[in-house]
């Protein structure tokens, strides 16, 4: 059994510490040294606790489902019980398990938001922008979230991230807010293990990310949560943000959209541009949190190829969109297919999508030499992907999951390792 104690309101009113006891089987899950915490950049007092409680057990319940135990909690807002209830089917729909753990509160409480306000999770990237773009005259809040995609002792990376923000014209910075947690380290890398390594993009940031938005949202007055889609209904396989299980999670009278799910990614870059190309504010788009980033992107890996590519295709210049174009970009796309290179089923859809879109289009914006490039396109096009993805495996093999518990189990030397690697 695991049973939340007491939650410490601390830091004037704007850090909230987690409190929780668990039985002794149970704690090799759990980094026991540290509370889970949230902290907001406004003060959330005056916030009830059945509505406090929900950051904690957003990020804790899938835990107790996939391990077997209890969650005690003293009282809860009742849409969000009965929310957990739905979730917990949902994932059975992708895990052949039964989940045993069951979450038993003490008192159920009915709440209600007074206001009609609208908030959207924003990263910077392609997906958050697009839908922003789309949702603008909603006007709704930006919540950015330190810890998820940036890890929390990176403030480098989050000073950038909170800097590109300001200098972004079409941001209101008076209606952004930032939170900072531990969502991804209070756990041990045994949660990892429970999925086969994945947990948090197959079950948690879902669920996580709109969980510890729930105390702002009664603060605020918002009623309305956006969560941009990553995919659409063309890919089908478990993974922890889908309309399934975003728009399922519910506190009071809230409600969550999952938004953009009818638009593929190269939709969504068509979006934009449009948007820019049509009297819109310019836009940096930031898609790679790479370690080797300097600046907006790395302009190196494959999500910031496919980006730059995305946006040829649509017929404008990637460096007007924060990317930094290389001299060998369509090398480098094609040798992600060389060398007996294979797709997880991911993957393989992204890279679909654009070679349809390079198909379809009858121009597409030149870097240097249009003959030679419109040879690299056809070569992209002939890419039989299909092929990749039969040899693929979207599990990690032996030799993956041995690599992952030797960075864990030797943590400090392996982040030595990456210090010296990157010069740090």
């Amino acid at each position: 059994m695991l049973e939340l104690q007491q939650i410490e309101i601390k830091e004037k009113g704007t850090a909230l510490f987690y409190r929780y006891s668990i039985d002794k089987k149970y704690r090799k899950f759990f980094n026991t040294d540290q509370s889970f915490y949230v902290k907001y950049s406004d003060n959330i007092e005056g916030v009830p606790p059945s509505i406090l409680n929900i950051p904690f057990l957003a990020n804790v319940m899938p835990i107790a489902w996939f391990v077997g135990f209890d969650v005690v909690v003293d009282e809860l807002d009742e849409v969000f019980y009965q929310a957990l209830q739905n979730l917990k089917e949902e994932f059975l729909k992708y895990y052949n398990t039964s989940f045993k753990g069951e979450l038993k509160v003490k008192k159920l409480v009915k709440n209600t938001i007074d206001g009609n306000e609208s908030a959207l999770l924003f990263s910077g990237g392609l997906d958050s922008f697009e839908s922003f773009i789309r949702n603008k005259d909603k006007n709704p809040f930006l919540v950015s979230i330190h810890g998820a995609d940036v890890e929390i002792e990176d403030e480098v990376r989050w000073n950038d991230f909170i800097r590109f923000n300001k200098e972004e014209v079409i941001l209101d910075e008076k209606r952004h807010y930032y939170i900072e947690s531990n969502l991804r380290t209070f756990y041990t890398y045994h949660v990892e293990l429970l999925v086969n390594i994945g947990w948090w993009g197959k079950i948690q940031h879902g669920m996580a990310l709109i969980g510890v938005l729930a105390p702002l949202t009664y603060k605020k007055k918002v009623t309305s949560i956006l969560i941009a889609s990553s995919n659409t209904e063309e890919v089908d396989f478990g993974w922890g943000s889908t309309p399934g299980i975003d728009e399922k999670m519910k506190w009071a009278n809230s409600s969550v959209i999952h938004d953009g799910y009818h638009l593929r990614r190269t939709d969504k870059i068509d979006n934009v541009i449009d948007y820019v190309k049509n009297g819109g504010e310019e836009i940096k788009l930031r898609v790679c949190y790479s370690e080797l980033r300097d600046g907006y992107n790395c302009s190196k890996c494959a999500k910031c190829q496919r980006t730059m590519l995305g946006i040829i295709l649509a017929g404008d210049n990637p460096n007007k969109y924060g990317f930094e174009v290389p001299d060998q970009l369509y090398e480098m796309i094609l040798n992600n297919f060389r060398s007996k290179k294979t797709l997880t089923k991911g993957l393989e859809y992204e890279w679909r999508c654009l070679q349809e879109k390079a198909s379809e289009v009858d121009s597409f914006f030149v870097l240097k030499d249009e003959n030679e490039e419109k040879n690299y396109l056809k070569s992209f096009i002939d890419l039989d992907l299909k092929q990749l993805i039969d040899t693929a495996v979207d599990k990690p093999q032996r030799k993956e999951i041995f690599k992952f518990l030797i960075r864990n189990k030797f943590s400090n030397l392996y982040t030595l390792y990456r210090n010296i690697r990157y010069n740090k």
